[in-house]
């Protein structure tokens, strides 16, 4: 796993990157909505509520930011996120 941090004009990015299983094109819109989790043999004995990645996203867009996912199926996944310098209350 590899975490990256980059400062830009108006707004911070992090990335986080795995070299995991990687998620199939169909789930990537779902990825962020509660309770959804990606159903495969591979995914089968991951514990899990479907919840982190939604909570992520509200907390990021409250805050003025963006979150977003690439992910090749079976080379890793890069979920990033960014705030803004100046955030909201």
């Amino acid at each position: 796993m590899t975490l990256q941090v980059a400062p830009g004009q108006a707004a911070l990015t992090t990335h986080v990157e795995d070299s995991g299983i990687g998620i199939a094109p169909a789930d990537l819109p779902l990825l962020f909505e509660k309770f959804f989790r990606v159903q495969s043999d591979a995914t089968r004995d991951i514990d899990g509520n479907g919840l982190g990645l939604s909570i992520v996203k509200a907390i990021v867009e409250q805050r003025g930011g963006q979150v977003s996912v690439e992910s090749p199926l079976g080379q890793g996944s890069r979920f990033s996120f960014s705030l803004p310098h100046t955030l909201n209350p």
